[in-house]
Parts: structure tokens; sequence; C-alpha cells
């Protein structure tokens, strides 16, 4: 009898005991602050993260997981008792862990069906969890891919910006742009989805901003899924707030979660970020 593995990256945001809960695997990414490269959730965890990256004058970056991760991620699915892994991994257009994943899946005796959830985060998290469940209730390897991939349509990121500061070190936008946009406390909501980032809202203060999550989430409801995730003390204190008033928005019996951001959020994000995850039900489902 066949045994199935969800493999996935760091990028996914779960947390450690639903990872644990469905043995899910997890390649990590590299973080990168000046001369230091961590690999995310074995090196450094996430509040030990943002302390250095947000204390650092060097530029954070994140780069795909190294060959020898890969390898290991796919030995330790052998290792399981797996012949057949599914893989689930941040957007191909975002990132290169997708075709790193897939490129090293070959070198195995395992029957691979890769996914690209087109996103991040948990979005990325939310399409991970549900095939470990499909797994889990007996879907085939083929039938809970062929479920995720229509279902990547269905989730999305948001993330409010408080500074404009990690942007421009990350190249996006020069010095003139982020001195205008703090002389008018514009707030930049960024949107990941569909294998693409882009602005969805420019708003004037960071209270607007948290409004036009809210009516974000609104419009949408009731989801499959929610998930809030920070960057610091301060946005965490806010998103716990939010879980409570946010609640009602999701189906009875879906899934919520608060959580650090990763590494892929917050190095564009910076302090203060917050993040709003929607795992939309599909029209006429």
């Amino acid at each position: 009898m066949s045994k199935i593995v969800v493999m996935t990256d760091s990028t996914c945001g779960l947390p450690r005991e639903v990872l644990d809960r469905y043995g899910i695997i997890v390649v990590p990414v590299q973080v990168r602050i000046g001369e230091e490269v961590y690999r995310e959730g074995v090196d450094l965890h996430a509040e030990e993260l943002f302390q250095r990256m947000f204390s650092s004058q060097a530029t954070p970056a994140t780069s795909l997981p190294t060959g020898d991760d890969f390898r290991a991620s796919f030995q330790a699915a052998l290792d399981a008792g797996a012949d057949q892994v599914l893989g689930v991994f941040v957007g191909s257009q975002l990132s290169g862990t997708f075709n790193g994943a897939r490129l090293a899946a070959q070198e195995f005796d395992l029957e691979v069906e890769m996914v690209d959830s087109g996103s991040t985060s948990l979005a990325l998290g939310f399409l991970v969890l549900h095939g470990a469940r499909r797994v889990e209730a007996g879907a085939s390897l083929q039938e809970a891919a062929a479920e995720l991939r229509r279902e990547a349509d269905n989730v999305e990121a948001y993330a409010l910006l408080d500074t404009l500061e990690y942007v421009r070190r990350g190249g996006r936008i020069g010095r003139v742009g982020e001195v205008i946009a703090n002389m008018l406390n514009i707030k930049p909501i960024l949107r990941v989805g569909h294998n693409a980032v882009e602005v969805a809202a420019r708003t004037r203060s960071y209270k607007k901003g948290v409004n036009w999550l809210r009516a974000a989430l609104e419009e949408a409801a009731p989801v499959r899924a929610l998930g809030l995730i920070h960057t610091s003390g301060e946005s965490k204190t806010l998103v716990e707030q939010l879980a409570e008033e946010f609640r009602p928005y999701v189906e009875e019996g879906g899934d919520l979660f608060v959580e650090p951001a990763t590494a892929a959020i917050a190095v564009h994000t910076g302090p203060n970020g917050v993040g709003l995850i929607l795992w939309r039900r599909a029209e006429g489902a």
C-alpha cells in the first residue's frame, strides 16, 4: 500500500504543532542578513529572526533552499516509508523554490506530484494543510494534487506596511518615493496571489489600512480559513485583537491562525507589518 508524505517550504507559515500532527516535511528557505545566512525555522525562529532583521543596517533577503536541504527532505520522505510525495510550494514566479524541488525530486525513487500554490505565507499553508487532510482521509496522490491546483485560485494574502524602508532597500522604490510616501503617511497594502505581487491599495494612515483589510474580509466572508500574521510586538497585539473580531467571518469549523510572519513576508513589510490571508470558497461551491 502506498504511503504519501506532504512536503512544503518554510514560507508556508503553519505552526509547528500542525506540521508535526500531519508529518509534513518542511524545506527551509535561506535568510541572508549582511554576511550571515540562516535557515528559516532551523537556525533561527521567528522572533529572533525579526530582531536581527530589523536591528541590522544590512538589507535582509531570502533565497531558495540549498540543494542539500532539498535532498535531505526527499530522503526524509523515504526514511518515513513513503513512496509518494505531494509537494506544495511557494509560487513558482515568486521564488525558485518550486523548480529547485522539482529538480531534486528527480534524484529519488519517489512518485512526486508538484503543486504550484501561486502564493506564500498561510495562503500556501492553507493548501498544504488541506492536502494533508485529504491524504489522511484517503485521497490518492493525484486526487489531492488536482484539488489543490483548483483551490490555488482561491487563496490570497494581503500585507499592510507601516514603513516603506524595507521595500526601498529591496530596490522596489527609490529614496524619493519613500520620502514622499512617508510625508503623506501613505501605508500601502500588497496583495500576493496568482503568482504575482501587486499593490492592492494605498491608504493614508495605518488605521485606514486596517480598515481596508477589514473591508476585504467582509467582502469575502464567510471564508474557509483565515490567517493573521505579524512582524513585531505591536502588530502581534493588534492581530490578536483582530482575531477575536474576525472569527465570525470564518465558516463553522474553519481554521483561524495567528502567527508570526515568515521571512519571505517580513523582508518586505519591516516591523509592525500586518498580514491578512484568506481562503475563499469557490464561486458556486
